[in-house]
């Protein structure tokens, strides 16, 4: 076969990809500014991640599409603007690279609010990815209920390749 062209099926059919959830550890997020690493309850890979329970080491360079999410009961009081910052953060080459951020404000009291992010970023073989949470300072904790700690739904992070070997422009 010409060496130019690539057999799309070859590289979509198993690409390597891993998924987890729940977070039973945290249960709440304080309002210090300060982002805690998320450890994840159960860790399923293929195509040769290494994972520990907040570290997953990328295997392949290229395009990787991330997911992740992360539900919590946000503070009573909304007279400072309690909000949820949730990222997606990389150990490269060359140091710390936050890859995706989604920043959730809320604006009714007492209620759930589920911070997500999705996107698609550029890795290279061997960067460690992690999924971090935080609270804006002075704003409230948030609290982190037994039922959504656990939870599949409610509480998961993935990552598939999508393009192997790919670059940024």
């Amino acid at each position: 076969m010409n060496t130019r062209v690539r057999d799309i099926h070859q590289q979509l059919a198993n690409p390597p990809r891993m998924a987890a959830a729940g977070v039973s550890a945290i249960t709440s997020v304080p309002d210090s500014g300060t982002a805690r690493t998320l450890k994840w309850d159960t860790i399923e890979s293929a195509g040769g991640w290494t994972t520990t329970t907040d570290t997953f080491t990328v295997p392949a360079s290229g395009a990787y599409f991330l997911m992740a999410d992360f539900t919590a009961l946000s503070p009573t009081e909304t007279s400072r603007r309690p909000a949820l910052v949730l990222t997606a953060t990389a150990q490269t080459a060359q140091g710390e690279k936050e890859w995706l951020r989604s920043y959730n404000s809320i604006t009714v009291p007492g209620t759930y609010l589920t911070c997500s992010l999705r996107g698609v970023v550029q890795a290279t073989r061997g960067d460690q990815v992690s999924i971090r949470v935080a609270a804006v300072p002075g704003t409230g904790a948030w609290e982190v209920s037994a039922g959504s700690r656990t939870s599949a739904q409610l509480n998961r992070f993935a990552a598939v390749l999508i393009a192997r070997g790919t670059t940024s422009p």
